[in-house]
């Protein structure tokens, strides 16, 4: 009774295999047919031996039958064993039917190679697709990190599982299982099984399981080594020399030399090669020379990951400073420094100003104001807010005008009058504010004097200082205070070098450029919300009646959000996913613009946490039919099929034995 119950409980994890026990016809078909002929021979006097031969004939044919049997008997053991025979805990007897949900990691670190040759990506699609084809009517649950696939039939299944391609987008071991909690729900499955498809790159335990059976098909790449070109840095403080910086990283094992090339339009523009040391992160400068734009790309080659093997950027064009002036006593200085090749200079008066007019200005200079009203301080208040820059440059008669400027915005505050001259003898020349500009030894450098001066208390940063320490010029946030003159008695400020390199910078610093390149996709997060610089964009241009700007690459066009401010168009990419490349911006099939995106490049860093066998309760599988098994039989069940194995052994030796005795 307690051998049929087994046998009445027993199931198989891979009855497929079971098909096999049509082979033991064979074995039989050979034992129930003799094939050799026997001729008789008569002999006389050999009567006394029939009765002999009779009962060899007997024993001969059972010994055939006893081998048939063991023969028969190790074959199925052999067999059964394969089929993998258990009897099912009585627990899981009493469980809900299983389901089973898919999740797929399609980021690009999946794209290394595997044993095969081809991509992880590719190998895993390849398995899924073979054991897609021996389903029968079922509907299939699955996403990856880009969508969701609930009930799918299998055709589509196919269909969608060929045409994946790798995504930029990598989920947490969270997001996958709260994902995963959220389709079960819709399932409404109770006993709950996600099979889980990863590379383990930023792998690690979910701490949000609850209740959900996980197994993992573990994709293990033949080589991780890779070079990536991290990111790219435009500097254009000098206009006739425009530096591109480069940014390589690698997880290489031993140092490696490599090409880089820059292209320009898709033509080669330049290229330069460089050793890399293993793990050490380079920077490989280029000179681009004189440029009004550039469209470009960033190209390597090498063994390891290709989507990081290319990055694009896009220089725009460098539109004119606009600087106003209000105030005439510096109007000469200023005049001649504020060329009309690159900037685009303006002065008023502060009797005849129209405030519109600051509304369109980069940069705006107050000159020696002997006063000032509260509707210009709101509209130089609200200039700041524009990302627009302001200089001071304080009028000395009227101490009272210097101090309400410096209190309005927050500078510091005049202790005293200095009615002798001082020279300027220190430049601050490791600030950014100046970064680049002195390529040799400031203390050699020819500094200019000033008439008279305020010594001012402040926290802010100083550029350039006199004998005594006390500012000449500093500021914060685009704001600037001279505390003397830039020209006039006792005053050469305007006759140095030095005051073209200063006010040139502190116009140009006030341009808003595009980013040189932008993220191909950007969520709604906590982490993003401060960082708009990825997800907007400005346009030169005026957007009129029903006029949209619409982004182009080859066939793809998209229409983003935007918004006419002043005379710029903002553009929001914020909840769009582009493709790595080139964007042209279109107003009414006129190109205004162009974008340049490029993939994150989280994938590139070699970060892959393998499970430790052991330490889980999470299972791992070798292929889709082994995890669907194991789902359907639960493999915690007691296992037979080494019974089965003991048993095909013994009547192997048993059959060996016979064989023996008979020679």
């Amino acid at each position: 009774m307690y051998i049929c119950a087994i046998i009445e409980s027993m199931t198989f994890l891979r009855p497929e295999i079971l098909t096999a026990l049509i082979l033991l016809t064979l074995p039989i078909i050979v034992h129930l047919f003799e094939f050799r002929i026997f001729k008789p021979t008569v002999f006389s006097n050999l009567l006394f031996l029939e009765h002999l031969k009779h009962e060899q004939h007997r024993y001969q044919k059972l010994k055939r039958w006893l081998i048939l049997l063991l023969r028969l008997g190790y074959f199925t053991g052999i067999i059964m064993a394969f089929a993998l025979p258990t009897i099912p805990e009585q627990s899981n007897t009493l469980q809900d039917a299983p389901a089973y949900l898919l999740y797929l990691d399609n980021s690009f670190s999946t794209t290394a190679k595997g044993f095969s040759g081809s991509s992880l990506l590719s190998e895993a699609k390849e398995e899924l697709y073979q054991w897609s084809k021996s389903l029968d009517g079922n509907q299939i649950n699955w996403f990856t990190n880009d969508a969701q696939y609930p009930n799918q039939s299998i055709k589509d299944f196919q269909q969608t599982i060929l045409s994946l391609s790798a995504s930029p987008r990598q989920h947490s071991p969270e997001q996958v299982t709260l994902n995963a909690q959220r389709m079960f729900a819709q399932m409404g499955a109770s006993n709950r099984h996600l099979i889980w498809y990863t590379d383990h790159q930023n792998w690690s335990v979910p701490s949000n399981l609850d209740g959900i059976e996980l197994t993992l098909r573990s994709l293990i790449a033949t080589d991780r080594t890779n070079i990536c070109l991290e990111k790219a840095a435009i500097d254009r403080s000098d206009p006739d020399k425009t530096r591109l910086s480069v940014l390589l990283s690698n997880n290489l094992n031993e140092e490696q030399s490599i090409t880089i090339r820059v292209y320009k339009e898709d033509k080669l523009f330049t290229q330069t090669g460089t050793k890399l040391s293993p793990g050490q992160d380079k920077t490989v400068d280029f000179d681009l020379g004189a440029l009004n734009k550039f469209k470009g790309m960033v190209t390597i080659e090498d063994r390891g990951l290709g989507y990081d093997d290319t990055l694009y950027f896009n220089v725009p064009p460098q539109p004119k400073v606009k600087v106003l002036s209000i105030g005439q006593k510096s109007h000469a200085v200023l005049r001649s420094i504020f060329d009309e090749k690159d900037f685009s200079y303006n002065q008023r008066d502060l009797s005849t100003l129209d405030f519109s007019l600051i509304r369109e200005q980069n940069l705006i200079i107050l000159d020696q104001l002997p006063s000032i009203n509260n509707a210009l301080i709101g509209a130089l208040k609200e200039h700041l807010l524009n990302s627009g820059g302001l200089v001071i440059i304080p009028e000395m008669a009227t101490m009272e005008t210097a101090q309400q400027i410096l209190s309005e915005f927050r500078l510091g505050r005049i202790s005293s009058l200095n009615q002798q001259s001082r020279t300027v003898i220190e430049i601050n020349a490791n600030d950014p504010f100046y970064k680049g500009i002195f390529e040799q030894n400031v203390a050699d450098f020819q500094y200019p004097t000033v008439g008279q001066s305020y010594n001012v208390n402040t926290q802010a940063r100083t550029l350039l200082s006199f004998d005594q320490g006390t500012p000449y010029l500093f500021g914060n946030d685009g704001i600037y205070f001279f505390t003397g003159p830039i020209t006039g008695p006792g005053t050469n400020f305007d006759q140095s070098p030095l005051s073209v390199v200063t006010l040139i910078q502190l116009a140009r610093q006030t341009q808003i450029f595009p980013e040189l390149y932008y993220p191909t996709f950007s969520e709604r997060s906590i982490e993003n919300q401060t960082n708009n610089s990825s997800k907007q964009s400005v346009l030169a241009g005026s957007l009129v009646a029903d006029q949209v700007v619409i982004l182009t690459q080859t066939s793809e066009q998209i229409i983003p959000r935007q918004q006419q401010i002043q005379e710029n168009i903002v553009i929001d990419f914020e909840g769009i996913d582009f493709n790595s490349g080139h964007y042209s911006a279109r107003l009414d099939e006129n190109e205004i613009g162009c974008f340049s995106f490029n993939h994150p490049r989280n994938e590139s860093h070699d970060r892959f946490n393998l499970p430790e066998l052991g330490t889980t309760q999470i299972k791992t599988t070798k292929n889709m039919d082994n995890a669907m098994a194991m789902i359907t039989q639960n493999l915690e069940g007691k296992q037979l099929w080494v019974w089965f194995a003991i048993f095909a052994l013994i009547c192997f030796m048993a059959e060996m034995f016979i064989l023996k005795q008979t020679t």
